[in-house]
């Protein structure tokens, strides 16, 4: 898969926003432009949404192809919670399916569905563990990599239930596997996305299981064709969403869903950092469960999404509590099978647990970059191109930068010449 943020550098004028509203330091400017260090990209979105130059733009490239695979006999297309909250408040859902499957899909399976049935496994670890609080959400793939990057200490309260789009997958999988008696590699799946971060959840996933979504597409590339659609298209039959489930797209949905009372929603990543601070610092021990989600007002927020999230969350909170709609879950009944399988489970993979660090070289690496760090002024201006002098000590230390690179050394150094 070819798609990422991606950036125009021909349109940077390194103004440093991105680098200053990056959650994890991955940006610095070079030159006097933006560099983006995809180690530590979490595909969060910030940079796309704060540049005010349109320089970074979510892109998905030849998806058009991957459509066209020859060894898919059965194109299965599921949509994101968010996307009926992407058209016109009243728009009969029919109407949507029926605009994806005009894409060249054979099925829609609505990741609703799946998210009852994550909401219930929600509900009954939580229930079912009383020794680990907060539990925090993992079906924000950005807000689990920034955990993973910033607060290593806090893997341990990830709840590692895996999220809807990834149970809707397999369980679609299984239903074209036995209905038309097709192997693995005959069927695709598409995952009609609101944001890049599930990117990573498929190409590079924080747990031990193969991912089941071959694809993923982001939803303003093909929102022009649906909307086309969607506007001419006659009511056909389709399945409806789950009006419980839909509501994940919204933050505090899940956990409405899971039908939680102590919980706490925080939504955008600076909201994020501040509640992560005070669970590691020990002071929501008392609170259930965490659902973190990265965009503002939840996935509605993503920045692969067309409509303002306000408007969004307004059109998914009408649908959720609309009486047109006769909402219907296929897989409900087969929650207790899957639940005691374990098939929500799953375990971070050795590579992506920072705990497994070497301790000693952590230590001699942080008072490394501390030596570093007092030579500099503190200042966090920017100018040497990374976002605070702590993050220009760690370049020293990787032998990224110089300690030279400082603007304010520089003129220090200057003035006592003179």
């Amino acid at each position: 898969m070819n798609f990422s943020i991606m950036l125009d550098r021909s349109k940077c004028r390194g103004c440093t926003n991105c680098m200053k509203r990056c959650p994890t330091q991955a940006i610095r400017l070079i030159n006097g432009k933006a560099y983006i260090n995809v180690s530590k990209c979490i595909h969060c979105g910030e940079c796309v949404k704060i540049c005010p130059y349109n320089a970074y733009t979510p892109e998905c490239i030849e998806w058009h192809d991957e459509m066209n695979n020859p060894a898919y006999k059965y194109k299965i297309a599921i949509p994101s919670t968010p996307m009926y909250g992407q058209f016109p408040k009243g728009t009969d859902i029919c109407k949507v399916q029926n605009a994806i499957l005009k894409l060249g899909f054979d099925y829609v399976y609505d990741v609703s569905w799946a998210a009852d049935l994550v909401a219930k496994a929600i509900k009954k670890k939580i229930d079912s563990d009383k020794t680990t609080r907060p539990y925090i959400a993992t079906n924000c793939p950005a807000a689990v990599r920034l955990i993973k990057s910033r607060y290593p200490s806090l893997m341990d309260n990830l709840i590692m239930l895996r999220e809807p789009m990834e149970i809707a997958a397999t369980l679609s999988r299984e239903m074209a596997r036995k209905k038309y008696n097709l192997k693995d590699e005959e069927i695709g799946v598409f995952y009609i996305s609101p944001c890049p971060a599930k990117l990573l959840a498929v190409t590079n996933p924080i747990g031990d299981y193969e991912p089941s979504v071959d694809w993923v597409i982001p939803l303003n590339t093909i929102y022009g064709d649906l909307y086309r659609e969607v506007i001419k298209a006659n009511n056909n039959t389709c399945s409806y969403p789950s009006l419980e489930g839909i509501k994940w797209a919204v933050a505090g949905g899940q956990s409405k869903n899971a039908k939680l009372t102590n919980y706490l929603a925080v939504h955008g990543m600076e909201n994020i950092i501040q509640i992560l601070d005070e669970i590691e610092n020990g002071r929501l021990s008392d609170v259930d469960y965490v659902e973190a989600l990265a965009c503002v007002q939840g996935c509605v927020g993503g920045s692969f999404n067309v409509v303002n999230p306000f408007i969004a969350s307004n059109h998914i909170n009408y649908i959720s509590n609309s009486k047109q709609y006769e909402s219907f879950n296929p897989d409900i009944d087969r929650f207790d099978e899957m639940y005691n399988s374990g098939v929500f489970d799953y375990m971070l993979r050795d590579e992506d647990n920072p705990m497994k660090l070497n301790i000693k070289e952590a230590i001699e690496k942080d008072e490394k970059i501390k030596e570093i760090l007092s030579k500099l002024p503190g200042l966090d201006c920017g100018s040497c191109g990374a976002p605070t002098c702590l993050a220009h000590a760690e370049d020293i230390y990787d032998k990224k930068s110089l300690l030279s690179d400082c603007v304010v050394l520089r003129a220090k150094e200057k003035n006592q010449e003179e």
